[in-house]
């Protein structure tokens, strides 16, 4: 570690606890990707045309990413992170060329993979102006950053910090960080596509589906199949499959409500969990994430690829008494049949298809 590192993690302790007064609260390690997040990453990419742009958050000498497109990372060292100087300065920067910036030159995706040139950071404060995470843009290439794209920038940087300690909104997700540590939500955390995977799924299907029943409210399950996933990984290798796979986990998070809870439960399988909803509105859900996955390809190196989805849905309607294992089985029942009829369809728990 470079005095400047040990500087920086000797400067970052001594504020701290000021920062886990806030962070407790939003406990962000190891929580999947959230509808209102990615929109503003998604935007950000479009607005300051830069393919990786991210919504990070600082705690224990690590940095998370809440967001981030175009880059395979979840959480880095401190030490690793382009961040450092926003984080210890607490003021926006804007670097047009990496390798002339006496701090980024020697970081190690400057360096090496990615091999970032223009980096843009905006520090999130707290409401006691403690810095705890950060909204970045990056690129490859370098960058001029002229008076529209600074306006861009820290109008964005404004929303991720007003969107981050936003305290109306209580979803599945913050009932679930609340109610486990960082360990336990870690063990139910899928890395790759930055969901819930089969056990968090799980769980809260059967809280869930008991709060139904003592309240007698409406669930509905959606199971998903990514159509001819092993052709893509055949075809193009696993890389893009794994590409594949997170490109598709954050259409679904885009294309549900806020609310709704999405697990990735197999290779290539996924479930949607929907609250108070009646059995046409749990199909407009179902038909908004299929026409999501056919609108958005991902494109490599190589080729554009088309995605398309089977799904099935069965329903707790209000009087029912189903088990979680009798929910599940009626959704695996109605995707078998989806694909069976040819794919790229949606059926019902029922002998009638829509």
């Amino acid at each position: 570690m470079t005095d400047s590192d040990s500087s920086f993690e000797k400067d970052f302790a001594s504020t701290e606890t000021l920062q886990l007064t806030q962070l407790d609260r939003l406990d962000p390690f190891y929580t999947p990707l959230e509808q209102r997040f990615e929109r503003i990453t998604r935007l950000a990419r479009r607005a300051l045309s830069v393919p990786v742009a991210a919504i990070t958050i600082i705690q224990d000498g690590r940095q998370w990413f809440k967001s981030v497109t175009n880059w395979s990372v979840t959480e880095l060292p401190l030490s690793e992170s382009l961040c450092a100087e926003v984080i210890r300065n607490g003021k926006p920067a804007f670097i047009a060329d990496t390798l002339d910036d006496l701090y980024l030159m020697s970081n190690p995706h400057v360096c090496h993979g990615p091999k970032f040139r223009f980096y843009a950071g905006f520090p999130i404060k707290d409401a006691d102006g403690q810095v705890v995470g950060t909204f970045c843009a990056m690129d490859v290439k370098t960058h001029e950053v002229d008076e529209q794209f600074e306006t861009a920038f820290l109008d964005l940087g404004e929303m991720a910090q007003r969107e981050l300690f936003s305290s109306d909104l209580r979803t599945a997700h913050a009932e679930l960080v609340n109610k486990l540590g960082e360990s336990r939500r870690q063990a139910m955390f899928d890395a790759l596509t930055r969901l819930w995977n089969r056990r968090g799924g799980m769980h809260l299907l059967r809280s869930t589906l008991e709060a139904a029943q003592k309240h007698d409210h409406t669930i509905g399950v959606i199971s998903i199949d990514l159509d001819d996933f092993k052709s893509i990984n055949d075809r193009f290798g696993h890389p893009v499959g794994d590409q594949v796979l997170r490109k598709i986990a954050s259409t679904f998070v885009s294309a549900v409500r806020p609310n709704d809870v999405v697990s990735r439960v197999g290779g290539d399988e996924f479930m949607v969990m929907v609250k108070d909803v009646d059995a046409r509105a749990c199909f407009t859900i179902a038909n908004r994430i299929a026409s999501s996955v056919r609108e958005n390809p991902v494109r490599t190196r190589q080729a554009t690829v088309p995605l398309s989805v089977s799904i099935g849905i069965a329903m707790r309607d209000q009087g029912d008494e189903l088990t979680m294992e009798a929910m599940l089985e009626k959704a695996d029942q109605a995707l078998l049949r989806s694909k069976s009829q040819g794919k790229d369809r949606i059926s019902f728990d029922t002998a009638d298809d829509s």
